[in-house]
């Protein structure tokens, strides 16, 4: 059996659940079987409205081997420590295969372990353009911080409609949307990425998976960006603006540049199955 992890929280959002449901997806596509595994009902909430199937629902990236046997192929996506049993993990599953989204950065011996930004492709669902809407802003899946909230008389006469991340507070919406048009839910994620003629965003993940997919994408910048992920967008050609002053969407265009890997790497594990 092939196993899907993806961990997700209200930091780090539905990053990996995104790019392990292009996997399961392919898999899926190529009549080949495989389980999920989250340890977040929120993530599991999100993927039954997306149209996956019941995951397993565990703890932490260390409670895998309470699922899945030595007979197994592993396939992790979290920024979980590598640490403790889990660096056994390579000698007691049959295969272990780590996407790593931390810019070439985790070590994992015994693992293969797979850059998700390498060279211009990424792990993504491939969805079909039906264009009918102008603009969304999505921030990203959590506002921790209430960043969008700190800026958001800079949102005002933008014409952006807003997607509400899956692990937004709900207290603030009303003020919010004064200054957005219509809400976007979570479980219309993949329906905006095909509907939407620009998406702006301030997720790395969703600007390669919104560019990948021919959506005009800008990265908005509201906080301060990593010098990491500047330079895995300038790699993929996605523009970048720190503020919403002047935001003009005309001038973004279609990105050719981004490569959809998630056939690429279903290969790699079907080597191991």
């Amino acid at each position: 059996m092939i196993y899907l992890y993806a961990h997700t929280n209200h930091k780090s959002g539905l990053d990996s659940l995104r790019r392990v449901a292009a996997l399961y997806w392919q898999f899926e596509k190529e009549g080949v079987e495989c389980e999920l595994l989250f340890n977040d009902y929120r993530a599991q909430l999100a993927a039954k409205s997306w149209g996956l199937p019941l995951a397993t629902t565990i703890e932490t990236i260390k409670d895998i081997d309470a699922v899945a046997d030595i007979n197994d192929v592993i396939v992790i996506d979290s920024p979980e420590p590598i640490e403790g049993k889990v660096l056994g993990y390579p000698e007691y599953f049959k295969k272990v295969i780590y996407l790593d989204s931390s810019f070439g950065k985790q070590e994992f011996n015994g693992a293969k372990v797979i850059d998700i930004f390498h060279k211009n492709s990424s792990v993504f669902r491939e969805v079909e353009q039906n264009v009918s809407k102008k603009a969304l802003f999505i921030y990203g899946d959590s506002d921790y911080e209430k960043t969008i909230l700190k800026n958001l008389e800079n949102f005002k006469d933008k014409e952006l409609n807003l997607y509400w991340g899956n692990y937004f507070f709900i207290k603030y919406e009303d003020e919010m949307m004064q200054h957005f048009g219509e809400m976007v839910e979570t479980e219309d994620y993949y329906e905006a990425l095909s509907e939407y003629e620009y998406i702006v965003t301030s997720s790395l993940q969703i600007a390669i998976e919104a560019a990948g997919n021919g959506v005009k994408t800008l990265f908005l910048d509201l906080l301060e960006t990593s010098n990491s992920t500047k330079e895995i967008l300038h790699k993929f050609d996605i523009p970048i603006k720190n503020t919403t002053q002047a935001l003009e969407l005309s001038t973004i265009t279609e990105n050719e540049k981004i490569k959809n890997s998630s056939e690429k790497i279903i290969n790699i594990i079907k080597n191991y199955v």
